[in-house]
C-alpha cells in the first residue's frame, strides 16, 4: 500500500479532519469516542459515534457590492436629531417585515413610506432576517443565500457578503459576530451533501460543515451553542442521545477528542460572558435533577448541586452579565451566585404556579409572576446581600403574562398581553408609574437606550398570505411607539400584517467588519 494512502487512514483513524475534494468526497463514520483509556463498562464506546465530525469545506463568496463609504460597519447615525417625537441624541433604526418586505427605518417621523425607508429587501417568508449579536450588520437570507449588509450611514446601505447554502432554512451569528452558521433540514438521499456550514464573516470563507451522512444522531436546530464572550472560541451541541460534546473554533476539531462523560443530560446553557457551560442531568427518580457547572477547557467542576424538580419544567435562566444562574425547581428557584467564592447558592420558596421570570439587564434584581389565574402576584427580589435573596415588593392581584425589562435595568413592564394592558414600573422607586389599556400586540421590544419602547402584534410568517389586503383601521396591522414613561408617541398602520420588529439603537457597536474587510476584498 502506497505510503500516502497508509498516511491518509491513519489520519481519519485518529479523527483528524479532512478537506473534500471537489470532485470526489470521502467520508468515515468512527465507531467509537476517541481518546478514552478507560474500562470497557467506564469508556466512551457507543455502538455508533454519538458527536459530531466537522469537515474542512473549500468555499469563498466575495462581496457583491461595495458601499461608496469607506467604512462597512453599521454604526449609528452621528448627525443631530431632528424629531418632534425623540430626543435622544442619536438615530435609532427599527427593523420591521411588512408583509413580504425587510424594512429598515430610522426615527425622524416614524413613517413606512419611501422616503424613509432606507432599506428594502424582499422577503421570504419562511427565513428571518435579524441584526446581528452586536449591531454590526443586518442579514437577510432567501431560498439559497445568507446575505449581511450594512454602512456607517443610511444613503450607501449595501450587500457586504452573502454565503451560499441551498435550500437554507436556518442561520445564527456567534456572539463576537466571526462566524455564520447555515442550516438545513438533512437530506438522506444526497449523502454527500452539507447540512450546516460554518463561514468566516469577514472574508466570506466557508470553514467546516457537517454531511448528509452525518445525521444518525445530528441534535436538532439550533445545532450550535456558542459559549458566552466575544472571544468564539468554543461552542457545544447536545445530541439526540443527550450526549454533550464542546469543539473548540482554533481548528473545529472535538475538545479533548471525546465528549462529555456525562449521562441523562437535559439541557445546556452557556454563560453569556464566560466559557463556563451550565448543565442539567437527570439524577434518579422523576422529579430529581442535577445542575453542574464546569469551566472550559479544562472542564473544572465549578459547582454541582442536586435539585427537586420537574424533567419538562426546569429552565436556566442567566443574568446577562454572568454573574448569577437561575434554575427553576419544585417549589422554587435555586440561584448560583458565580462570581462569589465557592460558588455559594440561595433557595427561593415559590409554592404556587410560575408564569414568568426575569432578570433586570447587568443588575442583581429579578422579577416573578406567579399564582392562580385571573388574579396574579408580581414580585421584584435582590441578590445584592450575600448568602440572602431580599423581596423588594409584590404587586397583587394583578393581570400579567409577561415581563419586559428596560436595557438600562431600572423599568420594567409588566404586561398582560391577552388583556391588552401594559404597567409602567419603576424598580428604584418601586412605583408604578403609569398604566395603558386596550393595547393590540403580542411583543414588547425596548430600544437599547431604554428610551422608548415599541409595541407590536405580529403574525407567525408560515400563516402570512402573500395576497392579504389591510383593513387601513385594522389595529393588528400597526406599531405603536411609547416613551419609558408610558405616553403614546407614535403610532403607525402599515400596509401589511407585521411578521417582526427589533429596535437597535444609538450605541457604540463595536463589530468586526471595517476599513481592514474592504481592503482584503
Amino acid at each position: 500500500m502506497a505510503d500516502a494512502e497508509v498516511e491518509r487512514r491513519m489520519k481519519v483513524m485518529r479523527g483528524d479532519t479532512w478537506t473534500i475534494s471537489t470532485r470526489r468526497r470521502t467520508y468515515r463514520r468512527i465507531e467509537s469516542k476517541a481518546g478514552s483509556s478507560r474500562s470497557h463498562k467506564e469508556s466512551y464506546i457507543q455502538k455508533e459515534r454519538s458527536y459530531l465530525q466537522f469537515i474542512k469545506i473549500e468555499t469563498k463568496n466575495p462581496p457583491t457590492s461595495i458601499p461608496c463609504s469607506s467604512s462597512l460597519t453599521r454604526r449609528f447615525f452621528d448627525r443631530p436629531l431632528d424629531s418632534k417625537c425623540f430626543n435622544v441624541g442619536a438615530l435609532d433604526q427599527l427593523f420591521i417585515r411588512d408583509g413580504t418586505l425587510d424594512k429598515l427605518l430610522w426615527n425622524d417621523n416614524w413613517s413606512v413610506d419611501g422616503t424613509v425607508s432606507f432599506f428594502r429587501y424582499p422577503s421570504y417568508k419562511k427565513l428571518p432576517s435579524r441584526w446581528s449579536p452586536l449591531g454590526s450588520f443586518f442579514v437577510t437570507s432567501n431560498y439559497g443565500v445568507v446575505s449581511i449588509w450594512g454602512s456607517r450611514y443610511y444613503t450607501d446601505f449595501g450587500r457586504l457578503m452573502r454565503f451560499s447554502h441551498y435550500q437554507v432554512e436556518e442561520f445564527d451569528i456567534s456572539p463576537g459576530e466571526k462566524y455564520l452558521v447555515t442550516y438545513n433540514r438533512p437530506d438522506l438521499t444526497d449523502p454527500n451533501g452539507l447540512w450546516l456550514k460554518i463561514f468566516d464573516v469577514s472574508t466570506g470563507t466557508g470553514i467546516v460543515g457537517l454531511n448528509n451522512g452525518d445525521v444518525a444522531d445530528s441534535p436538532q436546530w439550533p445545532v450550535i451553542r456558542w459559549a458566552g464572550g466575544k472571544d468564539d472560541t468554543y461552542f457545544a451541541t447536545l445530541s439526540k442521545n443527550n450526549t454533550v460534546s464542546v469543539y473548540e473554533t482554533k481548528n473545529f476539531n472535538l475538545l479533548g477528542k471525546a465528549p462529555l462523560n456525562l449521562d441523562d443530560v437535559i439541557d445546556i446553557s452557556w454563560s453569556p460572558t464566560e466559557a463556563v457551560l451550565a448543565i442539567l442531568l437527570k439524577a434518579g427518580g422523576e422529579q430529581h435533577v442535577k445542575t453542574l457547572l464546569l469551566q472550559i477547557p479544562d472542564k473544572l467542576k465549578l459547582a454541582e448541586k442536586d435539585l427537586t424538580a420537574i424533567v419538562g419544567d426546569c429552565k436556566m435562566h442567566w443574568q446577562s452579565n454572568g454573574e448569577y444562574l437561575a434554575v427553576n425547581t419544585y417549589g422554587g428557584f435555586e440561584f448560583f451566585r458565580i462570581k462569589e467564592e465557592g460558588i455559594p447558592t440561595d433557595f427561593l420558596k415559590v409554592d404556587k404556579r410560575i408564569l414568568a421570570f426575569a432578570w433586570e439587564p447587568s443588575g442583581h434584581r429579578f422579577a416573578v409572576i406567579y399564582g392562580d389565574e385571573p388574579t396574579l402576584s408580581v414580585s421584584f427580589y435582590s441578590m445584592k446581600t450575600p448568602g440572602k435573596v431580599t423581596e423588594l415588593t409584590t404587586l397583587s392581584n394583578k393581570q400579567a403574562d409577561s415581563l419586559f425589562w428596560s436595557p438600562k435595568g431600572n423599568l420594567v413592564v409588566v404586561a398582560a398581553l391577552k388583556e391588552g394592558k401594559l404597567e409602567f414600573f419603576d424598580v428604584d422607586r418601586l412605583a408604578q408609574i403609569s398604566s395603558v389599556a386596550n393595547v393590540k400586540a403580542n411583543q414588547v421590544v425596548w430600544n437599547p437606550s431604554g428610551e422608548y419602547v415599541a409595541t407590536v402584534s405580529t403574525l407567525p410568517q408560515e400563516e402570512f398570505d402573500s395576497d392579504w389586503c389591510s383593513d387601513p383601521n385594522d389595529p393588528l396591522d400597526r406599531f405603536t411607539i411609547w416613551s419609558s414613561g408610558g405616553d403614546c408617541l407614535f403610532v403607525h398602520q402599515c400596509q401589511n400584517r407585521i411578521m417582526q420588529v427589533t429596535l437597535i439603537g444609538a450605541l457604540n457597536y463595536g463589530g468586526i467588519i471595517d476599513d481592514d474587510m474592504l481592503k482584503t476584498q
